[in-house]
């Protein structure tokens, strides 16, 4: 199995849904630079943590601290298992840099809010890739609610946004 058939949705029906909560969110949205206004710097807070905790095999602990939206459409196990997959295939990770964040208003086929995407270039030891977090605005705090990684020469930097990814 490779990177890009890990990310195709196939673990089960649940699954599936779940993967149509980040699919929204990167089907459109406009990129902010490198530089982050002050506002987003909990979200990109946030999902750092979260991708390092799939660096330290920690998926339960980053299944817990999904938005509620993920987790009724992705059963903690499923998660574990597609977390293990991905690392598995792609190996330890060595180097991350975000370098966008895509900001998506209203979603289709989610609850109207604020959600954000963001976009790293992660190397790994198998493979250099872009790692997606999705993030939903929760009061004044973002939560996850979707990851996806695909190889970095199937993903161009500028066309990022407008490609649908899917949370496992």
């Amino acid at each position: 199995m490779t990177l890009s058939t890990i990310n195709q949705p196939s673990l089960s029906g649940r699954l599936i849904r779940g993967c149509i909560l980040s699919v929204a969110l990167l089907g459109a949205g406009s990129a902010f630079a490198q530089q982050a206004p002050s506002g987003l710097e909990k979200a990109i807070a946030t999902a750092g943590k979260w991708a390092a905790q799939a660096d330290a095999n920690q998926a339960d602990a980053m299944w817990k601290a999904s938005a509620p939206a993920m987790q009724s459409n992705v059963n903690q196990a499923n998660w574990t298992k597609y977390i293990g997959e991905v690392r598995k295939q792609a190996g330890a990770q060595q180097s991350r840099s975000w370098y966008a964040v895509t900001k998506v208003d209203n979603p289709q086929g989610m609850p109207a809010g604020e959600y954000l995407n963001v976009v790293y270039a992660t190397k790994f030891a198998n493979a250099a890739t872009v790692e997606t977090v999705s993030m939903a605005k929760s009061g004044s705090n973002w939560q996850p609610i979707g990851y996806v990684v695909r190889p970095a020469e199937q993903t161009k930097p500028n066309a990022e946004a407008q490609k649908p990814a899917a949370s496992k």
